[in-house]
Formats: structure tokens, sequence, C-alpha cells
């Protein structure tokens, strides 16, 4: 076998590797007795069909067939020879072979970029931390959400108009330039005035309104609505108001909080809950900013050429994941008017960084000799059994089953090599919203 190294750029290669004849043949051997073997013709005994019948029968599969053989026998030779390893999959440019003859492919691939980095040049970074801690402010405001999803809706004792915190039940119909739009009408629907989950023209057209009224409201949609029958539409609501109801919501005591969860003995029990899981939250905001920040250093740290496929790869899992949740939300991509070569774009930018910044955290690992060990892996698989409320070692099968053990351990690597760049940072504890204003004026 004969390796050719072709440079195209600082991180991709062109290799074309040469087969000899004699090896070629040997293959095409293999092929045929095998045929042989196994192959019935009418007129032959099994086993005895001559080689000049099989190749008029099975030529073609057998050329198709010593191709994905040759290469799959060399490919990984070729890159030792080479001294290369591929970043992602290459792309693979070949023929069929044929008989007597030698033979080559080809394959382009990508490798890591080289650059030097001093371990200076990450040591000390200053990063600004959100001030976060849980208030009884924020405790009670959770509580009252809690009550406001167990309220029940009841009529009005005494009639009088809509207020705010009432839920008005309507018939409605919905109509652009005189014609009724498809789908927009409905009875019975309960629109919660001051919720803002209804329209705010419709939610003011019901303040005030009582049973039996028949009211009319304009709303006008930007081009950003997510129905592309109203985009830049005025559409015109026909409401009638079929009764007014209004919400009881339960005696904040110890009772309440035993209605949540048998597992809260009383309301200071609950209470407590609320103020770990909202502390636990705080943290991972906290986390969440100083990672961005370190990224985004990181990413200034030194200059490159990125490796084309890891790009793509990461453009497409980002589309992969973008689908998959308009799928959950009950969305499409034609209904969000968006097409893969759209969203390509749209995500080339961020995942050129993220595969920047992944790029130099692997070289820093490097440095610091950072490395994943079994127990990192078991410790990361109890806190996500913890989390989703399954068992460890049942996750960790799924994942080995699946070959996610890879992409697992790369993300803990990631992490680690994330917390060794925060323990030597300089942290600043700072207003949250200035922060938030900062970050967006950064874009």
């Amino acid at each position: 076998m004969k390796v050719n190294v072709e440079e195209l750029s600082s991180v991709e290669r062109r290799l074309t590797v040469e087969i000899p004849a004699k090896d070629v043949d040997k293959v095409f051997n293999k092929i045929y007795n095998n045929l042989k073997k196994t192959t019935k013709i009418k007129g032959f005994r099994p086993g005895k069909v001559p080689r000049p019948v099989l190749e008029r029968y099975y030529g073609d599969q057998a050329r198709a067939q010593a191709a994905e053989d040759i290469i799959g026998n060399n490919y990984n030779e070729a890159l030792q020879q080479a001294e290369l390893f591929p970043v992602a999959q290459p792309n693979f440019d070949f023929q069929a072979p044929e008989q007597g003859a030698d033979y080559s492919f080809e394959l382009t691939l990508d490798v890591k970029p080289e650059f030097e980095l001093a371990k200076e040049a990450y040591a000390g970074f200053t990063l600004k931390e959100p001030i976060l801690e849980v208030s009884d402010e924020e405790v009670g405001q959770r509580l009252e959400a809690m009550r406001d999803r167990q309220a029940v809706l009841i009529p009005l004792e005494v009639e009088r108009p809509a207020a705010i915190g009432d839920v008005v039940v309507v018939n409605y119909e919905s109509f652009v330039d005189g014609e009724a739009l498809e789908g927009g009408a409905a009875d019975n629907a309960e629109v919660e005035l001051g919720k803002g989950t209804a329209q705010a023209e419709i939610e003011t057209a019901l303040v005030k309104s009582k049973p039996g009224d028949m009211l009319e409201t304009t709303v006008s949609y930007d081009e950003n609505a997510a129905d592309p029958k109203v985009k830049g539409k005025d559409v015109v609501f026909k409401l009638f108001v079929k009764e007014i109801k209004e919400k009881k919501l339960p005696e904040l005591d110890d009772d309440f909080a035993r209605s949540i969860s048998p597992e809260f003995d009383d309301l200071e029990a609950l209470k407590s809950r609320i103020s770990e899981e909202m502390a636990k939250s705080y943290e991972q905001q906290k986390d969440a900013a100083l990672r961005g920040q370190i990224l985004d250093q990181v990413r200034e740290l030194v200059e490159f050429d990125l490796p084309g496929s890891l790009v793509e790869e990461e453009i497409t899992g980002q589309i992969e994941n973008f689908k998959e949740r308009l799928k959950q939300s009950g969305l499409d991509l034609n209904q969000a008017g968006l097409s893969d070569e759209k969203m390509r774009e749209d995500f080339r930018s961020d995942s050129e960084k993220k595969v920047k910044a992944g790029i130099i955290l692997g070289k820093i690992a490097d440095l610091e000799e950072i490395d994943v060990t079994d127990e990192d892996v078991d410790a990361e698989f109890e806190k996500v059994a913890e989390s989703v409320g399954q068992p460890a070692q049942a996750l960790k099968q799924m994942y080995e089953h699946n070959n996610m053990m890879p992409s697992f351990r790369a993300h803990l690597l990631e992490q680690k090599t994330l917390q060794a760049i925060k323990a030597n940072a300089n942290i600043e504890q700072v207003d949250p919203v200035e922060l938030a204003e900062e970050t967006k004026e950064k874009g």
C-alpha cells in the first residue's frame, strides 16, 4: 500500500491510497469463493459454479463489495502510515475496482489545528458572578403561584361587571378582511383577565363586560406572529360573553402544604423545599454566567482555522435539537417559516464559536493533564439519576448500548477543564441586572 498526503489547508488533508493489483485480486478471490459456496444457479451443482459464470451474474455486486472491503481493510492502516487523526468522519471518493489492476481511493479529512498556548494565557481570568440569593419575598411569590394553580373557579354570587382576576367564558369568532378565519372560532373559551394569556385587546374589551354582552375588537398582528394566517393582518374578534367566574384560592396553611405532596408535614416544610430548589436554580444560573464568560475569553486566546467537518456536525446537531423542541411544542418547520438551509445559516456563527472553544479547552485539558476517570463517570451518572429519577446503573447501560459514552466523557472533560479555569480566576460579585445588560450589549 502506498499513501500520498496533500495539505489542502492547515486543518484539511487529502489522502490518496494506492493498493497493488495482487492485493485487489486477493479481495476478489475471497468474494467469489464465498459466492461459489452459497450461490445456486440452474444447471450447476452447489459449489461447482464456474468463476466466469459467477462474474457474469454477480460482477457489479462483487466490484461494489470489493471497494467496500478494500477501503475498510486499509483505511486505518493508511491513517497510521500518514500519522493523521481525523476529528470527524472523512469524505471518501472512490470508484469500483477491477480485477488484475491497481486500485486507488481518496479520502478528505480534517485534523486538529496546531497552535501554541501558554498556561499564563488562561490563568487569572476576571469573571463576574451575579449576586443571587433566595429571599422570603421570592418564596412567597412561588407559594402564591402554587395557590393560583390550585384555585377553583366559581360563578359570581353577586352580579357585577368582569374585573381583573376574573375568568370570562366566551364564544368567539375571528375574521380577516371580512372572511371567517379557519380555525379561528371556539365555544366556552376561558379568558383570565390580567393574566396575559389572551391578546391585550381582547382582555381590555372584556373588562367590565357582563353575561350576554356581544363585543367586537381588532387585534393587529405583526410579521413575527407564529400563525402564518395572521402575519401582518388585522383580525376582528367577535366575542359573546357567556359567564363570569371568580377564582377562589386555597388557604395558605399546613393543609395546603399537604395537598401539594404528602411528604410535606406543614407549610414550613414546603417553604423550606421551595427555598432549596430556588437556591439550586440560582447556583446553576451563576455557573452558567461564569461558564459563558470563560468561553468568551477562551475563544479570544488564539486564532486558527476551524475544521469544517466539526462545524457542520455541530450545526446538524443544533438543527436536530431545534426540530425536536419544535415538535414537542406542536409546531413544525413550515409553521415556523424555516428551512434547513436557513437554519444552517442561522446556526453557523454559534456553532463556530462552540467548536473553537471546544478545541481550545481540549488544549488546556492536555496542558493541565486533566482526564476523566471511571469514578468521575459514576459520580456524574449518580447526579443525572437523581435529577431524572432513574437508577444510575440503568442510565449508564443505556449510554453504553447507544454508543453515547464518548460524548458523555467529552462533556465531563469539558466541565472539569472549565472548573480548573474557574478555580484560578478572579471572581467579582456583581448586580445580576447590570451583568445581564452588559452581556446583552456584547451581543
